[in-house]
């Protein structure tokens, strides 16, 4: 399973980082717990062979039906084996959920920022919310949202919005100018500055743009999300309806 039949007659003080965290791997694994406790264990490993024991860790996971608790500060680990995430900030969890409730209703900006790559677009404006409202003014232009569930006094407040949630549209009031792009093959992620600020939209790859061209932005209402800058709390809405935050 660990890939160490070649040093299985080495000492371990003799073997390298990533060799090391394996062999712990697997005096943990042949012991049967009924719980692992897991701090990192892939941290050592180079890209390609993290990729295959995430895989295999979440099949002996799956063979041996032990509770895992798994630490680590790479989301996308978090996102691929886990049943439920935790995301902590300084001690405190900010969101208990699956990883689907995670990443498309994050319970605070830290959650929104930390899960997703790229992350979640936040595009600040000055307003006060009404329980009811359909809808915000973001750069003078109607933007459509979640049907708003609390009052809000006037104050700084955010629009969340996921880079793959966002499409070009020349018919939109809502306009930016092109900053730059990756080119991801499939798809390609583009930058675009607006006056609340730099956004990033995830396009197909097949359109081609210049440094500087103006584009409109539509954005999918029904994944939008609110958040109150000053707490970093989300805002409630129909998107939370069914959420339970940590």
């Amino acid at each position: 399973l660990l890939q160490i039949d070649h040093i299985l007659d080495r000492s371990v003080s003799g073997l390298a980082g990533g060799d090391r965290q394996r062999v712990a791997l697997g005096r943990a694994i042949v012991r049967r717990p009924k719980c692992f406790l897991m701090d990192e264990p892939l941290g050592t490993l180079d890209a390609e062979f993290r990729e295959i024991m995430v895989h295999e860790l979440r099949e002996l996971h799956n063979r041996i039906h032990a509770t895992t608790v798994y630490v680590t500060h790479d989301q996308h680990e978090a996102m691929a084996m886990a049943d439920k995430i935790a995301v902590m900030n300084h001690g405190v969890i900010e969101q208990f959920g699956t990883p689907q409730e995670i990443y498309a209703k994050p319970a605070t900006m830290y959650v929104a920022d930390f899960i997703g790559s790229p992350p979640m677009n936040f595009m600040r404006f000055t307003s006060g919310l009404k329980s009811g409202d359909r809808s915000i003014l973001l750069d003078g232009v109607d933007v459509a949202v979640p049907e708003i569930h609390k009052d809000m006094a006037e104050g700084e407040l955010a629009l969340g919005v996921r880079p793959e949630h966002i499409r070009f549209s020349d018919a939109s009031r809502l306009r930016g100018a092109v900053y730059g792009s990756e080119y991801l093959g499939t798809n390609q992620v583009v930058a675009v500055e607006t006056p609340g600020g730099l956004i990033k939209a995830r396009v197909p790859a097949n359109r081609s743009f210049r440094i500087g061209e103006t584009v409109g932005l539509e954005f999918n209402p029904a994944k939008l999300a609110l958040f109150d800058c000053t707490s970093g709390r989300a805002v409630p809405s129909s998107l939370y309806q069914e959420t339970r935050h940590g």
